[in-house]
């Protein structure tokens, strides 16, 4: 074959295989499409078919999200995710020829939907009814519906989950709601509603004829903020929404409000609500020389059927530095009810200069004398609170005197020492090692009271809502909310300085985590106790005193014990309740088995669980005495000290006495009552 010949063959194979793609220079494309975005559990499937290239196409990508398959012969991403989050996904396409596409495509990944609704409040025949229901993650909109058991005649359930009507018929109702997001994820739970006789009281709920007051403060951190903070603001609106629709509280005092629109955004999502921020010039006078848009504000929020607000303003302007550039919001409330009775309450809401330095430290005691001076000065007789982010303790500061190598006392002792005239709710749950925050065991966050208020303060109801929020700390706030209740009917006895009220009934040790059973590593839950003492003169009969956890106290699990009728605890005598039957002693008279089948108190912090408190309820269903504690040793009670004194502080009992763990129904030393 000639040269020539064998050339031209050549040019002919070349240009088939330019006519057949081989050796094209045009490779294959992905296509530019916006992936669907879903929610954590749900099955999901995306293909990213490339057109052009020569056959067989290979598909990669990188990373794909938590939980997710990829199918690198077809482009095919299959679900369902396991991780909430806003994902990038490098995805590239290869041909035979080696040419090559890649594209990045973004998915969001929803939380599932969780309900946080722990439990109904009761109804009364006739009368009004509303509840809006709690939920955190899934897209929204969130749907609720009922899918087992039937609401009261007079009930209605919307789609926001929100409860509502007049209901009618008297007993209890069993449901099981469903809340759905917008993707179909859903989450289930099971509750009940309790429709009462008109005059008949719920549970835990205020005596008829009573003036109920609730009260919360809440720094929620950088909120709205786009850079500081939680880093889904959509995030940390939804479960705001969670945390104080399901709280129901009547007036709260809000912290570290940036955004106006998202603060807008969480008012509309709680109906009956009312609300504004310091800079709202609207409402506010001098609000807005102090507090701009894109600052942390001050803010209140409202039932409006319950509280009126008279006039705003921010005071103190002249004492703004060393309030950390946040002078305090003043807000002059009429709390009203249905009989067209109301009583004023002047609110202060305040967020102290932060940090632990030495002029951090100064800025806020020089903080509290100009506070202390306008209160004196400007109200002295009026009812008034002040509640908000302290910033520091009211036990012993969280600053480190350099001098000393200790701690500075705390910056508000000119309120602590003024017990004629102030209190603070909050000090008995810092003296008890309890911490407002989610991430330090302080006690920062506190409500202050005038005498003229404490006379309505319930006793021991100030309490931290620790949301069953996961993530709480990076999705929600690093603070937890504090709640306090008022009663301006039933005004309590006593002054500020003796907590509320004259207790000859109080706990004076208990043991919240136990030993193992010998010869095994069960807990013997049986032996978590509860003593309580009577320094009175008389004996007092305990029927139909009761005995809570948290849990039950807020109505999401039965009363632990319920005293029968006749149960007397002498004078100057001890009386235990015990979790179970094998831990009480025979023959004894003073001791007796929980009713309601066991204790159930939470293991500690240091534990990996979260702590509990421990009420002593009256049948009146007011708190005669509670105590909280953080952290747990095995073994090791709480116990007062001084041992059998109502006002001592909560110890453990090996500081009492050396080498013995708890003495339930004896002295700390062991000697009998």
């Amino acid at each position: 074959m000639s040269l020539i010949r064998m050339a031209g063959m050549l040019a002919v194979l070349t240009l088939l295989c330019a006519c057949d793609g081989r050796g094209s220079s045009t490779g294959p494309t992905l296509p530019a499409v916006e992936l669907s975005p879903t929610t954590v559990g749900l099955d999901y499937e995306a293909r990213f078919t490339a057109s052009g290239g020569e056959p067989p196409l290979r598909y990669s990508v990188s990373p794909p999200p938590p939980g997710f398959s990829f199918y690198t012969g077809e482009g095919r991403l299959l679900g369902p995710g396991t991780e909430p989050g806003d994902y990038s996904l490098t995805v590239t396409v290869r041909d035979a020829n080696g040419l090559e596409n890649v594209r990045t495509y973004t998915l969001k990944l929803w939380e599932r939907p969780e309900v946080t609704s722990a439990a109904l409040p009761a109804a009364t025949a006739g009368g009004s009814y509303e509840h809006v229901l709690a939920a955190t993650g899934g897209r929204p909109p969130l749907e609720w519906t009922v899918v087992e058991g039937s609401l009261p005649t007079g009930i209605s359930l919307t789609p926001e989950g929100i409860l509502n009507g007049q209901p009618q018929g008297e007993g209890t109702y069993p449901l099981t709601l469903r809340v759905q997001d917008a993707h179909g994820a859903e989450a289930q739970v099971q509750l009940g509603l309790q429709v009462l006789a008109p005059g008949q009281n719920p549970d835990g709920g205020p005596p008829d004829g009573t003036f109920p007051l609730s009260v919360g403060n809440w720094n929620i951190e950088w909120f709205g903020d786009p850079l500081n903070g939680p880093a889904n603001d959509d995030l940390q609106v939804t479960n705001a929404q969670a945390v104080l629709a399901d709280a129901g509280v009547d007036f709260w005092g809000l912290a570290e409000i940036v955004s106006t629109a998202r603060f807008n955004e969480l008012k509309a999502r709680l109906p009956g609500y009312d609300g504004f921020l310091a800079d709202d010039s609207t409402r506010v006078s001098s609000g807005t020389s102090y507090y701009d848009a894109d600052g942390q504000k001050l803010g209140v929020l409202f039932k409006s059927d319950v509280v009126e607000v008279l006039q705003a303003n921010v005071v103190m302007l002249s004492s703004s530095y060393d309030f950390g550039g946040r002078p305090p919001l003043r807000v002059d409330l009429r709390i009203r009810r249905e009989d067209g009775s109301s009583v004023d309450v002047t609110a202060l809401m305040l967020h102290m200069k932060a940090y632990t330095g030495e002029q951090d430290y100064a800025r806020r005691q020089s903080a509290a004398r100009a506070l202390k001076d306008y209160l004196d000065q400007r109200l002295p007789t009026q009812r008034v609170m002040v509640i908000g982010d302290w910033n520091d303790d009211v036990d012993v500061s969280t600053a480190t005197n350099p001098a000393t190598g200790g701690k500075f006392e705390s910056p508000y002792q000119n309120f602590v020492s003024d017990t004629a005239n102030y209190a603070f709710t909050t000090e008995a749950l810092s003296r008890a090692g309890i911490g407002s925050t989610a991430s330090r065991s302080s006690f920062i966050d506190h409500q202050l009271v005038s005498n003229e208020l404490w006379e309505s303060y319930i006793p021991n109801s100030t309490r931290v809502i620790r949301p069953e929020i996961s993530g709480y700390r990076n999705n929600t706030s690093d603070h937890y909310p504090i709640v306090s209740r008022y009663n301006f009917g039933q005004p309590s006895t006593g002054g500020p300085g003796d907590g509320g009220t004259q207790l000859p009934v109080f706990i004076n040790e208990y043991l919240p985590q136990t030993h193992n059973v010998p010869g095994t590593s069960t807990p013997d839950y049986d032996q978590q106790f509860v003593e309580l003492v009577n320094t009175g003169t008389t004996a007092v009969d305990l029927g139909g005193w009761k005995i809570h956890d948290a849990n039950s106290y807020a109505g999401s699990d039965p009363v632990r014990h319920v005293f029968p009728s006749g149960t007397m605890i002498q004078p100057g005598k001890a009386y235990v309740v015990y979790s179970g039957p094998t831990a009480v002693p025979t023959g004894v008279t003073n001791a007796t088995a929980a009713s309601g089948g066991g204790l159930y108190f939470n293991r500690g912090v240091n534990d990996g669980s979260s702590g509990d408190t421990v009420y002593l309820v009256r049948p009146d269903n007011t708190v005669q005495d509670s105590a909280g504690y953080q952290d747990t040793t095995v073994g090791v009670s709480y116990n007062r000290s001084p041992d059998g004194s109502s006002t001592g502080t909560w110890v453990p009992h090996t500081q009492l006495s050396v080498g013995a763990e708890a003495s339930p129904g004896l002295r700390a030393i062991g000697a009998e009552f």
